[in-house]
């Protein structure tokens, strides 16, 4: 298995044969898929439930609701995909990444994940909650709005170069998660970023995203 590397973070990458491949019209109905494709395709519903996904491909999909429970996905890429109103339940991900996608109401919730990437995509009004990984998750070039990450256990992760509009800590363990590479003075629950890897520089930024979250009055106000 290839590995590659994002800061101090390793991750397994997805091991597909693209000549090996085979289109498929549905992912719904069989208990497995493997070795598979599904592309170029705009739908109102897209539901994967109580099945495996392996080593395949999901491409420049568009879907206006999508549904995924119960599922586990082994060894796959998402890439170039607009996914709204999204609910992601009790999944397991494994060696997969997610390459310019467009996330637009996600909720991916009491989800198992392992060497996950999200490169390049654009993620707003989601919470990640309860999301346990077992090896670091990273995220990289990727713009956030409004999103929340609640109760989740993300050792060890990697985020750099993206934009953290409006994003909120809420709860969880980050550890030796490596925010370096990001300006970090407008998010929100900084009080639960016990342990994380920062620059000196970052530290301001983070006195910043603090003090904003305190109801202060300042002497010259006070005075008035």
């Amino acid at each position: 298995m290839e590995i590659e590397e994002y800061g101090r973070a390793k991750v397994l990458k997805p091991s597909i044969e693209d000549d090996e491949l085979i289109a498929v019209d549905d992912l719904e109905g069989a208990a497995s898929l493997a070795d598979f494709e599904y592309a170029d395709r705009s739908t109102h519903h897209l539901a994967v439930a109580d099945t495996t996904l392996s080593g395949g491909k999901l491409s420049r999909i568009e879907a206006q609701r999508v549904t995924v429970t119960g599922a586990t996905l082994q060894s796959v890429v998402i890439d170039h995909c607009v996914l709204m109103s999204s609910d992601w339940i009790d999944c397991v991900l494994s060696r997969v990444m997610f390459r310019d996608c467009k996330f637009l109401g996600a909720n991916f919730v009491d989800n198992k994940w392992s060497n996950v990437v999200f490169q390049d995509c654009r993620i707003e009004y989601t919470t990640f909650d309860t999301i346990h990984a077992s090896t670091p998750i990273v995220f990289v070039g990727t713009r956030f709005k409004e999103v929340t990450f609640r109760r989740s256990e993300l050792h060890a992760g990697h985020i750099s170069n993206c934009t953290l509009d409006a994003v909120e800590f809420d709860g969880g363990t980050y550890t030796d998660f490596d925010f370096r590479d990001n300006d970090l003075s407008a998010i929100r629950g900084a009080s639960n970023l016990n342990g994380i890897l920062i620059d000196r520089v970052q530290r301001q930024e983070l006195a910043e995203a603090l003090v904003s979250e305190l109801d202060l009055r300042y002497a010259d106000e006070a005075d008035r």
